[in-house]
């Protein structure tokens, strides 16, 4: 196997795994999602569980993912590896909605 045999192959590993990692995301998000439309609801006690240590907010924790795919799509771009900066693209996408909810700041 060469190292053009080599690079194709963890290419379509990386392909495979966004794509599963993709996958679980619109899961969990669906899961979510039924529990909302059945009336759960967090608690302000509950929210303090799912903050990080470093006290973020959902917001924050969702800005800081913005920033660190668009590194590595900027990364991937440089290296021409436009397929794989596409996937990411998509991830960034969907963060920007999630922030945006039609505000246009972000």
């Amino acid at each position: 196997m060469n190292e053009k045999d080599i690079q194709r192959l963890a290419d379509l590993l990386f392909d495979k795994i966004m794509e599963k990692q993709e996958q679980a995301d619109q899961e969990y998000h669906e899961q979510i999602q039924k529990l909302m439309n059945n009336g759960y609801q967090i608690s302000s006690v509950q929210a303090e569980k799912y903050k990080d240590e470093l006290g973020l907010n959902q917001e924050e924790r969702l800005v800081g993912e913005l920033a660190r795919l668009q590194t590595i799509m900027m990364i991937f771009e440089d290296k021409e590896e436009y397929e794989k900066a596409a996937i990411i693209l998509k991830k960034i996408d969907k963060i920007n909605n999630k922030l945006n909810n039609g505000s246009g700041k972000y």
